[in-house]
């Protein structure tokens, strides 16, 4: 896996030792400080969007199958060696009887694709979207398509599961995965941190999720990264050099990408500097076909510039060798975001500002001088085709992100819309839940405590549902009635799949109301 040529900057050394001691009492990442009670502070409260970096029991079941049925790349690595979890595994699963092994073996050989990385990648993509064991159902609805080339295997890795006794193979594995965590997690941690501190982002998007996995049964030096409707998903496997750029820059993509929704006429206006994208030989066909993804691209290459420490040669080596390989907005991004720098917005408010800002005529000059690369040396493994996004999906981005900018009407215009577009639980679960905020920064405190009772009736997410049931609490307090307001904070902290954030606000409720600490 070839590297972009940046090293952080000293001042980031304070903050990744920060995030390491952090990290040392998480095992994951959430974003900083809680909501503000109602008690306190009477307008809307911080967003519940989740990031974490952990591992996941579906991955293993999925990636431990396809080793026991012929997949075999990577296991000349040394790496392999360092942690011992897939040699083991991989030993392990050829002592045990398993009736269905003939099956998936014919089910590998049938689906397998030209290389290794394509081969796995398709396997990662259902283990993202797959149930949890023992079952691994499949959710309702649209599959990513690389997913829904695999039918039926989700009920044979049930079988396998079940036969191979993964269960106990996942629990022998925990120390070592641990070990392995506890390697990684400082500079992952650390560069989420760094790109959260450059684009003053205190918090994600409203039910959004970034989601870091680490796994170590299949081959070295994998970084493989997925978007899927609200969340983005990011895997890594043992390395032989760091990882952090590829993870800061998919983290920077899951917050910038929502912002080319919001602002897509400001985008449209520069669309006549496409044509020369289309020109580079080397630009991957995405970036070609996608002028919005390109322009989320470029302006990732033009942060990373900004937080590399060498001198302005080498941030200007580093927009130019951008530049060449096709990425034709970089250049334009780098000049500009000193002036954003300067200012007090956060980036997800000055971002329309940046991209009106970019002179068409001037760039054109700049770059019809370009002489574009003929090849990239590949930084990371390139993710399937994004799942088109659902109307009532586009809304609800649209509407959260003019509910962050504190245009409350045309936020709760937008978040009814979806009611109009699918009858679809979930996502009108997120509708209730943006339009309960709304009531709740106006003070409506009866239309926002029924709201907050459909969007838990919705179960949208877990994240979500657990800031509903917080708020109802906080909601209770300010009718007087404490009992109540116990038990909804109860609920928060009960709610699997909580995020840190509001499991800390409503532990700080729940000892300030009653004086019990959760243990």
């Amino acid at each position: 896996m070839g590297r972009s040529n940046s090293t952080r900057a000293p001042k980031v050394v304070l903050i990744r030792r920060l995030a390491f001691f952090l990290a040392s009492l998480l095992f994951y990442f959430a974003g900083p400080v809680c909501a503000p009670s109602l008690a306190a502070n009477q307008g809307a409260p911080q967003s519940s969007g989740e990031n974490e970096f952990s591992v996941s029991v579906t991955l293993f079941s999925t990636l431990a199958a396809i080793n026991a049925a012929g997949y075999d790349a990577g296991m000349d690595s040394p790496l392999n060696e360092r942690y011992r979890v897939r040699t083991q595994v991989r030993e392990a699963l050829a002592k045990r009887n398993i009736a269905c092994l003939p099956e998936f073996q014919a089910f590998y050989k049938e689906h397998k694709k030209a290389s290794d990385t394509a081969d796995l990648s398709q396997y990662i993509s259902f283990a993202l979207v797959a149930g949890d064991a023992p079952k691994f159902d499949l959710p309702a609805g649209p599959l990513p398509p690389d997913v829904e080339a695999l039918k039926g295997f989700s009920d044979l890795l049930a079988r396998f599961y079940k036969e191979a006794d993964l269960e106990s193979l996942w629990n022998r594995s925990q120390a070592a995965y641990a070990a392995a965590m506890s390697e990684y997690q400082e500079a992952v941690i650390g560069t989420l941190f760094e790109a959260n501190g450059y684009l003053r982002n205190p918090s994600g998007y409203l039910g959004r999720r970034f989601q870091i996995y680490l796994d170590l049964l299949a081959a070295p030096d994998q970084v493989q990264v997925r978007n899927y409707r609200d969340d983005c998903f990011v895997v890594i496997t043992p390395t032989s050099t760091p990882v952090v750029d590829e993870i800061r820059d998919a983290y920077l993509a899951y917050l910038l990408d929502p912002l080319t929704f919001k602002y897509s006429e400001v985008i449209k206006d520069k669309k006549p500097l496409q044509k020369f994208a289309q020109e580079a030989p080397a630009l991957d066909l995405a970036y070609k076909d996608d002028f919005s993804l390109l322009v989320t691209k470029c302006l990732i290459k033009a942060i990373d510039s900004r937080l590399m420490h060498g001198g302005s040669e080498k941030r200007q080596a580093f927009v130019n060798e951008a530049m060449r390989e096709g990425f034709i907005l970089t250049a334009a991004f780098a000049d500009l975001l000193p002036t954003y720098e300067k200012q007090q917005d956060a980036f997800r408010l000055y971002y329309p500002d940046l991209v009106s800002a970019v002179d068409v005529s001037k760039e054109q000059k700049r770059l019809k001088k370009i002489d574009f690369v003929q090849t990239i040396a590949p930084r990371v493994i390139a993710p399937p085709a994004k799942m088109q996004l659902e109307p009532a999906d586009q809304s609800l981005i649209t509407a959260e992100g003019l509910y962050e900018q504190h245009n409350l009407d045309e936020a709760r215009k937008t978040f009814k819309k979806v009611f109009e577009q699918t009858n679809d639980k979930a996502r009108q679960g997120r509708a209730w839940y943006g339009l309960a905020l709304i009531d709740l920064e106006e003070k409506h405190w009866d239309e926002a405590l029924d709201l907050f009772q459909r969007t838990i009736d919705a179960t949208p997410n877990s994240a979500i549902t657990a800031w509903s049931h917080y708020y109802l609490g906080q909601l209770a307090l300010k009718a007087g009635d404490s009992d109540k307001a116990t038990a909804q904070f109860k609920l928060t902290l009960a709610t699997n799949g909580a995020s840190a954030k509001a499991r800390e606000a409503a532990e700080k409720a729940l000892q300030s109301n009653t004086g019990e600490q959760n243990q």
